[in-house]
């Protein structure tokens, strides 16, 4: 069970996981700026950028020399969040100079050198296969907001989102003919062995052993070694065992902070998470794509006495 992770800085690595959705319409000029990234845009909104700690949701795709399509977010679950911070944006020839030269509505390609573009965005060479190569990027913009504006939307998507997988949810419920209630932000589960009646509070550190499903059935993580063989996920490297954490403070996805404390020590219980409560529209690794339903059985293995 990978901990849950935040970034406010998009490095190269992380624009793997984000695309763009503009429509391309009209030409404009061609233009270089001083550290030699040739741009173009292709729509211009209104160029409004978000103050200092807000967000914008940004779209992009990146091509090869060939225009083989290295990244676009198509797959990716569209538009992704980024936290907007303008002193960050340098002038040298990095990911950070295209951003500092677009804002809302606006779409633009980009031409840059994928040398330049990996050691002065990410602090590491260009893979082997594009050493001496430009890198087409296209990025737009599709909305800005301030910090409180963007809680708000944040909150009102992921009610959208848990609807919509609400109906899935309830058939596979009613398919493996499971007894679930749902709590108030969303998580359906069912306590299939009662613990001792000690319940964890918020900060204490908890050991819980899991295993994690795709709605499919497909086994995608767990810290039982016998069940990692029997489900073609076993890692020799790994050391298997209940999974320690601090309940609350975000370590692990919010539908194990919700969950687990919803048990007693020694408890047993199956969760199912929407993905809101889960990896959302990032989804995790090649396995959990956006917007994946997970399950998981759990058991509350032991509450760490401080």
């Amino acid at each position: 069970m990978k901990l849950r992770q935040y970034k406010s800085i998009i490095l190269l690595s992380a624009i793997l996981i984000i695309g763009i959705s503009c429509s391309m319409s009209g030409n404009s000029q061609q233009m270089e700026t001083d550290s030699g990234i040739a741009y173009q845009f292709v729509n211009k909104g209104s160029g409004e950028t978000p103050p200092d700690g807000g967000f914008w949701m940004m779209n992009i795709a990146y091509y090869n020399e060939k225009g083989d399509t290295l990244f676009s977010s198509n797959n990716q679950g569209g538009a992704m969040p980024m936290n907007y911070m303008a002193a960050q944006f340098t002038k040298n020839a990095s990911i950070e100079e295209c951003f500092s030269l677009i804002g809302e509505g606006d779409s633009a390609v980009f031409y840059i050198s994928a040398d330049s573009l990996y050691k002065n965005s990410s602090g590491r060479p260009a893979p082997p296969d594009l050493v001496g190569t430009k890198i087409k990027l296209r990025i737009g913009i599709d909305q800005v907001f301030t910090t409180e504006e963007f809680s708000a939307y944040s909150a009102e998507m992921e009610q959208v989102q848990i609807a919509k997988e609400g109906e899935a949810i309830k058939s596979y419920i009613s398919e493996k003919a499971m007894t679930a209630e749902v709590t108030e932000e969303g998580l359906y589960y069912e306590i299939t062995q009662t613990g001792n009646g000690v319940k964890p509070q918020v900060g204490q550190t908890v050991k819980v052993n899991y295993t994690g499903y795709l709605m499919d059935g497909t086994v995608f993580d767990t810290s039982v070694e016998e069940t990692a063989k029997e489900a073609n996920v076993y890692s020799p490297g790994r050391p298997y065992g209940p999974l320690d954490f601090p309940l609350g403070q975000g370590r692990v996805i919010q539908g194990w902070d919700i969950g687990i404390g919803l048990l007693s020590e020694g408890g047993k219980a199956t969760l199912v998470i929407p993905s809101p409560l889960a990896y959302g529209n990032r989804g995790s690794g090649g396995v959990i794509k956006p917007n994946s339903t997970l399950v998981f059985t759990v058991e509350l293995v032991e509450i760490v006495e401080e």
